[in-house]
């Protein structure tokens, strides 16, 4: 699943990329440089895209953005984007994500939910301790969800290191989860994991009950 990296000036004229943004426009460097984003980016996503740009304030978190890249060959890619913006000289950099593999990246709004789910996990690590904070499954769940929604693939070693759990408990979870239908193991020999469609229906459900909230009178 790939990834791509792009610095532009605060206007949106590309300045350089890597092959990996080439790649995702499937155009050549001297198509792309001195290209605007409003050139390769869907019409209906233009105007999410500059108000992306007129919020961006100098080296504040980096703003998540889900939109839609045009190839000249007409193809769509949908793709998660960080981008930062920076000073001396004022620049924008972003990182994107995107699936060439037919599986949609989730929405938006949810790969946003995810990260901040993670944030209080860590948050919680550090104010009750790591034995009082544990929570096996969802930490494993929301760690294959971020992957997906930001077009990495994650094995093991990986959701062990990013959980920051031991590898025999995340063994024991990963047979649970796949005996339950949640998850699918790739053939391959590092053993990829990713969510199933049920996996991934239930995880999108979980993440949008905090916009489904009732308000209170």
């Amino acid at each position: 699943m790939p990834t791509a990296h792009c610095v532009s000036t605060v206007d949106g004229i590309i300045l350089t990329v890597d092959q990996g943004f080439l790649d995702l426009v499937g155009m050549s460097e001297e198509e792309v440089v001195g290209a605007s984003y409003r050139d390769i980016t869907h019409p209906d996503d233009l105007g999410r895209s500059a108000t992306m740009l007129a919020s961006l304030v100098d080296r504040a978190p980096p703003f998540r953005l889900q939109k839609r890249y045009i190839r000249p060959d007409g193809t769509i890619v949908v793709a998660n984007l960080y981008v930062t913006r920076f000073s001396e000289p004022d620049r924008l950099v972003s990182t994107v994500f995107w699936n060439d593999h037919g599986r949609a990246l989730p929405p938006a709004r949810l790969w946003e939910m995810a990260l901040r789910v993670r944030r209080l996990h860590a948050v919680r690590k550090v104010a009750l301790g790591a034995d009082l904070a544990t929570d096996p499954v969802w930490s494993m769940l929301n760690c294959i969800y971020l992957a997906e929604a930001e077009g990495r693939v994650v094995d093991l070693a990986d959701i062990t290191t990013e959980t920051g759990m031991a590898a025999g408990i995340v063994a024991r979870w990963i047979q649970v989860l796949e005996v339950r239908g949640l998850i699918e193991l790739g053939a391959l020999a590092k053993r990829n994991v990713q969510l199933t469609h049920l996996g991934m229906a239930k995880m999108e459900a979980i993440l949008s009950a905090p916009f489904e909230l009732p308000i209170s009178p």
